[in-house]
């Protein structure tokens, strides 16, 4: 087995995602093997009591680094200092802002305990910034992930669709799939959800030869288009598995699955490519069941899916859960499942949720779907430190108004 180390990065002073990304290169210079970098996440500043300013309180851009090395944890250290100093960090008043800040957190599954460096990171346990990337290269106990302080991954919805039941029309041509693309990586948006068939209730299906019609220059675009170690990852919306195929063969990160990975031939595709995620959403029909068995069905679904997936040898912390909102349950259990979603965490997968703009919202306003989003956004704030994923229209909203409401939580030690 390779070793490996897990290095947290931190900027709050400078340009932000400059400083990260000279981190990420200044360690391939020397020549540390890089297998994988986290998304993105915005976080307010850990601040002193004693020592804090208002200056101070500057928001944090957090990464984790992957890395595989058979240098000791000292010499890493070493390293990490000084690509630091390189990088323009000098010594200032405790936890006032920096350029960069980077941290060993594990390392080769070594114990190290000295006054000089502690590993595991002694306070990696306390931070959701290290612990919500760090769930996504291996499973962590839900009683650390889900905090106060948690932090989904935004993803925005990109529907290449003249049908969709709320932006159907908008993005049909690639010039305005490019220009939204654009804009949401400007804003550090970390995952893009791309669709070609609507599945709004009486759509009207298509086959995979018009989907990938529809898809051909947006695979085009994704397979060229310049990246960066931070560049968004794409997901494709699809249960064709001549899309899936296609999609992944041209840079696509994650599938998204409606139909849960039922298909022999799409579980058989997940299955070969474990280094992907895959978001399986419950789909039954369950709408005519009583209130009170709505969870425990869905439940024991997705305990049988987590049992097929650990009988054929699929890495669970790239294995998405979805409940399924809207999709084959009543307004009230839609509801009901957004209310209890903490349900789900025992089985220690991820949780993504697509509520965006949907009908269940019904129940307490009669907008239209383009209005809503006020609605999901509020919804939103409520069940976001019991998520992995939320997916949705308004990704930059979205993420501008989770990091406002992270403020609210205690930021002084």
């Amino acid at each position: 087995m390779n070793p490996t180390t897990y290095i947290a990065a931190g900027s709050n002073s400078g340009n932000r995602l400059d400083n990260l990304m000279s981190a990420f290169y200044a360690l391939k210079e020397k020549g540390y093997k890089i297998t994988g970098v986290s998304a993105i996440y915005e976080t307010p500043a850990a601040l002193l009591y004693e020592t804090a300013e208002d200056t101070w309180n500057k928001p944090y851009l957090n990464c984790l680094f992957k890395i595989e090395t058979r240098n000791n944890a000292f010499a890493l250290l070493d390293d990490l200092k000084n690509i630091e100093k390189k990088l323009g960090r000098n010594q200032q008043k405790r936890w006032s802002p920096r350029v960069i800040d980077l941290d060993i957190i594990e390392h080769n599954d070594e114990q190290i305990n000295t006054e000089r460096l502690c590993i595991p990171h002694k306070q990696c346990l306390k931070r959701s910034f290290v612990l919500d990337p760090l769930s996504f290269f291996k499973t962590l106990p839900c009683h650390l992930l889900y905090t106060k302080t948690h932090q989904p991954l935004i993803m925005g919805i990109l529907n290449v669709t003249p049908d969709s039941f709320s932006d159907g029309g908008e993005n049909i041509s690639i010039s305005s799939v490019e220009k939204k693309i654009s804009f949401w990586d400007s804003h550090l948006i970390p995952l893009i959800d791309i669709g070609a068939q609507s599945t709004r209730p009486q759509a009207v299906p298509i086959d995979a030869d018009e989907e990938g019609k529809r898809l051909k220059d947006v695979f085009d675009y994704i397979k060229h288009r310049k990246k960066t170690p931070f560049s968004p990852r794409f997901s494709i919306d699809t249960y064709h598995i001549e899309t899936a195929e296609k999609a992944l063969k041209n840079g696509f990160d994650v599938l998204n699955d409606v139909h849960g990975l039922d298909d022999p031939d799409m579980f058989a595709l997940a299955a070969e490519h474990k280094e992907k995620f895959f978001i399986f959403m419950h789909h039954d029909d369950i709408s005519s069941l009583a209130l009170k068995d709505t969870l425990h069905t869905i439940e024991a679904w997705l305990e049988k899916k987590i049992e097929l997936f650990e009988k054929n040898n699929f890495y669970l912390p790239h294995m998405i859960f979805d409940p399924g909102i809207g999709f084959g349950k009543s307004a009230c259990q839609s509801l009901q499942i957004l209310q209890n979603l903490e349900s789900f965490h025992r089985f220690g997968v991820k949780i993504a949720i697509g509520h965006s703009r949907k009908s269940f919202m019904s129940i307490f306003t009669t907008k239209n779907p383009k209005q809503k989003d006020i609605e999901t956004l509020a919804i939103s704030t409520k069940i976001a430190d019991k998520v992995d994923l939320l997916r949705v229209h308004t990704p930059v909203e979205h993420k501008e108004a989770l990091l406002a409401s992270a403020h609210m939580e205690n930021q002084f030690f």
